[in-house]
C-alpha cells in the first residue's frame, strides 16, 4: 500500500492546527467546495487559497518545533504541497490573463465537486515531485536547480488538461478556441513562471525548515563545499546536522538502551582484530574514523557494479550531509538506500558510526548484521535477530516500533554480500522484498528507513528499485590519509617518544597508494611502521614485492608470537615460514578457482593435499572443541577478510583478501618457492649416477589450473622475486632457465611419477591443464631470462617457429582474459628482415613501439620467383597501445599467416593514411552506430560517387569530425573535390549541395595542421584549389589554413612525425573514442584475438 497522499485540504489542516481561519477554510472546502467558502469560482479560489496558504506556513520554525520526527516529516509535506499547488496555479492564472486565451480560471464554471477535484488531482501529481530530492543529475546552482524540476508541466499535461476536457466550459469551445487553449496552458512560460514561484518559496520556507537547506545543498555544489571544515570528525557533522532538526524529545528506555548500544562503538578502539605491539595504542573510533568521499547516484539505467559507471557519477566530499539530506527526506521511507564499496573501504565502519551519531530523540538504529542472520528468512525476522543479539532479550522489532512513539526508525542490514557469498543462495531480489518490507511498515502507520551494504562487485546479482539511492564509498585522498595519520600520532606520542621513533610520515604511506588509500590498510601500514619506523627508514625504496613480504611476516610473527611465545631465533623463523606457507595456500586455492575467494570447505580440501600439517593441534580442545584447519590457518590473518552466514545448522565461511594484491603475491611466492625446490632437486639428480626422473608434480599440480598472466601482479610479483635470487647469485639465472627448458621440452608428454596427483581445485580437462601448463612455463621462462631464442624451445626443429604456432593455438584456448594477459606478458619478435631467414625471440612485453616487420615476419617471403615489391614492414612502426597493435602483437603470438599477409598489404594505409586502422568508433550523430575510419577510406575510394550519396555523406561526416588537417583528412578532402566535381551543382535536390556544405564547415572550423612532409603548404594548396565551391562562402578560410603549415610541412598541432618510417599523425577525433570490437554475445570489449 503506498503512503496515504495529501490534499490541499489535508496539507492545510496539517500546518493550521491553533489556527481557527486556516482550520475552517479547510473544513469548507472538504464539505462544500467553493460556495462554502463564499467564492463563485475557480479564480476566486486562487485568491483565498493564496492568503490562507501564506497563513497557514506563517510562524512554521515553532509549527515543527519539538514535534517528532514523523510528525516533522508530515508538516514538511504538507508545506511544499502548499507552495507548489499555489505556484501552479498563480502561473496558470497570470499566464492565462496575459495571453487573451479563450478562457480564464473564472471561465471553468466548475462545480464544487469538480474544483476539489481538480485540486486533488493537480496536489496528487505533485505530490512525489516536490517532496525531499530531485532525482537525477544536479546543475550546481540552488534556486537554478529547484526552478527546473520537470514536474509542473508534466502536471499541467496529466492532471490539469485532461480534467479541463471533462468541463462543460470545455463543450462550449470550438476546435480553434481548444487547441488555442491547450497550447497556451502549455506554453514554457507557465511552467517557468510556477517553477520560479516555488523556488522562491522553497528557499523562504528554507530559513525555518533545516531539512530544505539540506536537500538544496544537494544541487548547490559551492555551498556544500563551504560547509566541510573538516575532513575527519568521526561523523560528528551528522550528529551535529541532524541535531539541528531534532526534537529533543524524552527517549524511552527500551531505545535508550538500544542507542547507547550503538554509542558504545564511539569508546572502543578503531581496530579490534590486531594486538599493538611495542605499546602501539589504537585510539578511539569516535576520535579516529575518518570519514569517506563518496559517489552518489540515483537507480535509474544504473550498472552500479562497473567501476567505469561509477566513475562518470558525482564525487561527494561533504558525505554527512549527504547522509542528513537521504536520512530526512520525505521519500527515504520508499526505497533502501545501498551503500557500496570494495573490500576494506569502510562499509561496516560507516554503519556502525551512523548508528553511533543518529540522535535518539528522532531516530533508533538496529543494525543487522546479515553474517548472523538466517540467509532466507524475512526481512523482520533477521531484523529481531539483529535486536536479539545486541539487547540479550526477545524484544521484537514490532514491539520496538510500537514504542517508537514518532521516533523514525533506521534500519542497517550490513554485508549483503557476506549473505550471498557465504550461502550461495540467489537473493536477486533482496532490495525489492526490503521495498515490499517498508510499503508494509508504511501501511501500518510505522515508515522506516533501510539501509543496505554490500560490495561493488556483487552489484550485478541485485535488483535496484527504481529511483533507489546509491552511494559508493570511495578510497581515502591525501587529506584523509593526513587526518588519521595526525589521530594516529597523538595516540602513540608518548610510544614513540619512548622508543626513540618518528612520527609516521603522511608521504611515506603514500608511497604505497593502492595500500593507504583504503582505511583498514592504512592501519595496517601504521602499525607496521610503528615497529622500528620500517616505512620512513626504507623511504619510498622498498618494492612492492619487498613491502608485501615484509607486511606479511611482520604479521605472521605477531601471531606466532601471541600463541607460542616460548619460541625465538630459528624457530621462531621456521614457524613464521610455515605460517605464510599456509597463506600461500589460501591464495593459490583461489587464484586455481578462477575467484579472489574461497570457501572453508575448499580450503580444507586443498589444504589437505598441499599441507597436511597445515593446522596447529592442541592435544586437549578443552571447552571450546576443535576447529578445522582452514579457520586455524585464516582466523589469525585481520587481512583475510571473512563473509559469513547462517546456513541451517552450521555457519558458513568465505574468505577472501582485503586487497587482491596479497592475494596475487602469495601465488608468486608459492610459485617461486616451488621452483627454488625444483632447481634443487634438478641440481642434485644431475649431480647422481643414475638420476630419476625429476618430480614437478607440485608445480604442475599449481600451474596447471590457471594462467600466470591472467592476473599482471602475479606476473610482476613472480619477476621480481626471481631476479632478487638472481642479483644474490647470478649464476643461479641460467640454472633456472634450464630447469623451465627441460620441464617445456617434457612438458607434451605423460608424466608417470608426478606427485600430488590427488590437487584437483576445480574441474578441468586435460587439454586445458597442458595449455596452462606449457603457457606458465613459457612465462616463467621469460621472468627469468628476459629474451630466449624460440630455437631454444623447439631445439632440432626444422622451423622453430612453426612448432611455436602449433602450442599457440593450443594457448587460444585459455580462458580470455588469461589469453590476453599472455599476449601481453610476452612479446614475439620475427627478426631477419625481408630476405634473411626467420629469427624469432620471446621477450617480455615492455610496451613500446611495435614494429610492423617484427610480427609479420613470418609470412613475408614470396611465394613467385624473386622479392616481394612492397613497402619493406621493418620500416613501419605504430604506437602500442592500440587495436591494430594489440592485433598485430596477437597474431606474432599465434603466427597468424593470412592475417600477416593481410597486414603486409595495409602497408601504404600504415605508412600514409593512420596507424589504427581497425578500431571500432562512436558516432555521437547516431548512438546505435559504430564505424571504421579504413572501412569509411575505402568506401569513399573504391565505390563510384553515384553509388549511394547519402551513405558517402555519412562517411564524409564521420571521417571530418575533427578540427585539425592531418593525413586522413588531406586524402578525404581530395576526395570531395573528385565527388563535387562529379556531381551535378545544378541540382538542387542532388548530393553536390550537402556535400559542399559539409565540407565548408568543416574548414571553416580548422584550428592546426598536423606536421609531416604530406602536409606542406605546397601539398594543402593544390587540395583547397579543387575546393572552390566549399569555400566560396568562405572568404579568408583558404589562407589562414595555409597559414597553419609552413613550406616544408611543419604546421600547428604537436611535433613533428617520425621519419618517413613513422605511423601518419593523427589528430584527435571530436566526440568519438575507439574501442575494441568483441564478437556478438561474447560480451568482452578486452581486444581483437
Amino acid at each position: 500500500m503506498a503512503k496515504k497522499q495529501l490534499t490541499y485540504a489535508d496539507a492545510l489542516k496539517i500546518l493550521g492546527k491553533g489556527d481557527s481561519t486556516v482550520l475552517d477554510f479547510a473544513e469548507k472546502l472538504v464539505d462544500g467546495g467553493l460556495g462554502a467558502v463564499g467564492v463563485p469560482d475557480l479564480f476566486g479560489l486562487r485568491g483565498e487559497m493564496v492568503k490562507k496558504s501564506r497563513r497557514a506556513l506563517v510562524s512554521l520554525r515553532e509549527k515543527v518545533a519539538g514535534t517528532s520526527r514523523m510528525d516533522r516529516m508530515d508538516r514538511i509535506e504538507a508545506a511544499l504541497k502548499i507552495i507548489a499547488v499555489e505556484a501552479l496555479f498563480t502561473a496558470i492564472a497570470e499566464l492565462l490573463e496575459e495571453q487573451g486565451a479563450p478562457l480564464s480560471l473564472d471561465d471553468l464554471e466548475m462545480t464544487g465537486e469538480e474544483q476539489l477535484l481538480l485540486l486533488d488531482k493537480v496536489g496528487d501529481r505533485l505530490q512525489g515531485n516536490v517532496l525531499g530530492l530531485p532525482r537525477g543529475r544536479r546543475s550546481g546552482d540552488r534556486r537554478q536547480e529547484l526552478s527546473r524540476r520537470p514536474f509542473f508541466r508534466s502536471t499541467v499535461d496529466d492532471a490539469f488538461i485532461p480534467h479541463l476536457k471533462g468541463l462543460a466550459a470545455w463543450d462550449r469551445l470550438d476546435e480553434t478556441e481548444r487547441s488555442r487553449l491547450v497550447a497556451a496552458l502549455r506554453d514554457e512560460r507557465i511552467e517557468k513562471a510556477a517553477d520560479r514561484k516555488y523556488a522562491d518559496a522553497y528557499l523562504r520556507l528554507s530559513a525555518d525548515l533545516p531539512e530544505l537547506r539540506l536537500w538544496s545543498e544537494m544541487a548547490d555544489r559551492e555551498e556544500a563545499r563551504d560547509r566541510i571544515t573538516d575532513v575527519a570528525d568521526g561523523l560528528a557533522e551528522l550528529h551535529r546536522l541532524l541535531e539541528e532538526v531534532a526534537s529533543g524529545r524524552p527517549v524511552p528506555r527500551r531505545l535508550g538502551e538500544l542507542a547507547a548500544a550503538n554509542q558504545a562503538v564511539l569508546d572502543r578502539p578503531i581496530l579490534r582484530a590486531v594486538d599493538a605491539d611495542g605499546g602501539l595504542v589504537f585510539p578511539a573510533t569516535g576520535e579516529a574514523y575518518v570519514v569517506p568521499r563518496a559517489r552518489f547516484a540515483y537507480a535509474f539505467s544504473a550498472s552500479p557494479s562497473s567501476d567505469s559507471w561509477w566513475e562518470e557519477q558525482e564525487l561527494r566530499e561533504d558525505t554527512p550531509a549527504l547522509l542528513a539530506a537521504l536520512l530526512t527526506e520525505p521519500r527515504s521511507t520508499e526505497s533502501p538506500i545501498v551503500v557500496l564499496g570494495h573490500p576494506g573501504a569502510g562499509k561496516s565502519k560507516l554503519t556502525e558510526m551512523i548508528a553511533a551519531r543518529l540522535p535518539a530523540s528522532d531516530f533508533f538504529t538496529v543494525r543487522v548484521e546479515l553474517r548472523g542472520a538466517a540467509p532466507n528468512a524475512p526481512i523482520h525476522r533477521q531484523i529481531d535477530e539483529g535486536l536479539q543479539a545486541v539487547l540479550h532479550d526477545g524484544t521484537s522489532w514490532r514491539k520496538l516500533a510500537d514504542a517508537a512513539e514518532g521516533t523514525l526508525p533506521v534500519v542497517i542490514l550490513d554485508g549483503f554480500d557476506e549473505l550471498l557469498q557465504a550461502t550461495g543462495v540467489d537473493r536477486s531480489d533482496y532490495l525489492e522484498q526490503v521495498q515490499e518490507f517498508q510499503r508494509q511498515q508504511q501501511a501500518l502507520g510505522q515508515p522506516v528507513v533501510v539501509i543496505v551494504t554490500a560490495r561493488t562487485v556483487v552489484a550485478h546479482r541485485m535488483r535496484f528499485p527504481a529511483g533507489c539511492p546509491l552511494i559508493r564509498l570511495e578510497p581515502f585522498d591525501e587529506a584523509r590519509v593526513a587526518r588519521l595519520v595526525a589521530v594516529w600520532n597523538s595516540a602513540n606520542a608518548e610510544v614513540f617518544a619512548a622508543g626513540g621513533l618518528a612520527p609516521a610520515r603522511p608521504e611515506a604511506l603514500l608511497a604505497y597508494r593502492e595500500l593507504a588509500e583504503q582505511p583498514l590498510l592504512l592501519m595496517m601500514l601504521l602499525v607496521y611502521d610503528g615497529s622500528g619506523n620500517a616505512l620512513q627508514r626504507a623511504e619510498g625504496a622498498l618494492s612492492r614485492g619487498s613491502l608485501y613480504e615484509e607486511l606479511l611476516a611482520m604479521f605472521a610473527r605477531r601471531e606466532i608470537t601471541k600463541h607460542r611465545p616460548h619460541l625465538n631465533g630459528a624457530d621462531l623463523e621456521e614457524a613464521c615460514d610455515a605460517e605464510l606457507r599456509r597463506l600461500e595456500i589460501v591464495a593459490m586455492a583461489m587464484f586455481a578457482r578462477h575467484r579472489q575467494t574461497v570457501s572453508a570447505e575448499e580450503l580444507e580440501q586443498d589444504l589437505r593435499v598441499l599441507f597436511p600439517d597445515a593446522a596447529v593441534r592442541p592435544e586437549d580442545a578443552q571447552l571450546h572443541g576443535a576447529i578445522s584447519d582452514a579457520e586455524q590457518v585464516l582466523g589469525r590473518f585481520f587481512f583475510v577478510h571473512e563473509s559469513r552466514a547462517r546456513q541451517r545448522d552450521r555457519t558458513a565461511s568465505v574468505y577472501e583478501f582485503l586487497h587482491a594484491t596479497f592475494g596475487e603475491y602469495l601465488v608468486a611466492r608459492f610459485t617461486a618457492g616451488t621452483l627454488d625446490d625444483l632447481v634443487a632437486d634438478h641440481a642434485r639428480e644431475r649431480r647422481r649416477r643414475f638420476a630419476r626422473p625429476l618430480d614437478d608434480g607440485l608445480l604442475y599440480a599449481i600451474a596447471s589450473f590457471a594462467v600466470f598472466s591472467g592476473r599482471a601482479p602475479v606476473v610482476e610479483f613472480l619477476e621480481e622475486l626471481l631476479h632478487r635470487r638472481f642479483d644474490g647469485d647470478p649464476g643461479l639465472r641460467e640454472d633456472y632457465a634450464d630447469l623451465l627448458l627441460s620441464l617445456f621440452h617434457a612438458a607434451p608428454f605423460p608424466s608417470g611419477n608426478r606427485s600430488f596427483a590427488e590437487y584437483a581445485p576445480a574441474r578441468a580437462t586435460l587439454v586445458y591443464r597442458q595449455a596452462a601448463y606449457s603457457a606458465n612455463l613459457v612465462v616463467l621462462l621469460v621472468c627469468c631470462v628476459g629474451e630466449i631464442g624460440m630455437e631454444e624451445l623447439f631445439p632440432g626443429a626444422e622451423a622453430a617457429w612453426t612448432e611455436w604456432r602449433r602450442h599457440a593455438w593450443l594457448w587460444r584456448s585459455l580462458q580470455h582474459d588469461e589469453w590476453h594477459g599472455f599476449v601481453d606478458t610476452i612479446r614475439v619478435r620475427y627478426l631477419g628482415g625481408m630476405a634473411g631467414p626467420v629469427d624469432a625471440v620471446l621477450c617480455r612485453e615492455r610496451g613500446g613501439p611495435i614494429n610492423l616487420g617484427e610480427c609479420i615476419g613470418f609470412e613475408i617471403r614470396a611465394d613467385g620467383p624473386g622479392s616481394n615489391d612492397v613497402l619493406d614492414p621493418y620500416e613501419i612502426e605504430l604506437p602500442d597501445g592500440t587495436v591494430t597493435s594489440k592485433l598485430l602483437r596477437s597474431v606474432a603470438v599465434r603466427a597468424i599467416g593470412s592475417a600477416a599477409r593481410m597486414m603486409l598489404m595495409f602497408g601504404p594505409y600504415l605508412r600514409h593514411v593512420g596507424d589504427d586502422p581497425l578500431a571500432w568508433y562512436s558516432d555521437p550523430e547516431h548512438p546505435d552506430l559504430s564505424w571504421s575510419e579504413s572501412h569509411d577510406v575505402l568506401l569513399l575510394r573504391f565505390s563510384p560517387p553515384s553509388a549511394d550519396p547519402r551513405k558517402r555523406w555519412e562517411a564524409f561526416r564521420r571521417l571530418l569530425g575533427t578540427t585539425a588537417i592531418g593525413h586522413l583528412e588531406l586524402l578525404v578532402l581530395r576526395q570531395a573535390a573528385e565527388d563535387l566535381a562529379a556531381y551535378d551543382e545544378s541540382d538542387d535536390e542532388g548530393a553536390f549541395h550537402p556535400l559542399a556544405d559539409l565540407v565548408a564547415d568543416y574548414l571553416s572550423s580548422v584550428d592546426s595542421v598536423v606536421h609531416g612532409p604530406a602536409l606542406s603548404r605546397s601539398a594543402l594548396r593544390a587540395v583547397l584549389d579543387e575546393l572552390k565551391a566549399p569555400l566560396a562562402a568562405l572568404p579568408g578560410v583558404r589562407e589562414r589554413i595555409l597559414d597553419l603549415a609552413t613550406g616544408d610541412g611543419g604546421g600547428t598541432a604537436g611535433p613533428a612525425a617520425p621519419g618517413p618510417t613513422g605511423p601518419a599523425q593523427r589528430p584527435p577525433r571530436r566526440d568519438a573514442d575507439p574501442y575494441y570490437w568483441a564478437p556478438s554475445g561474447s560480451g568482452d570489449n578486452s581486444g581483437p584475438s
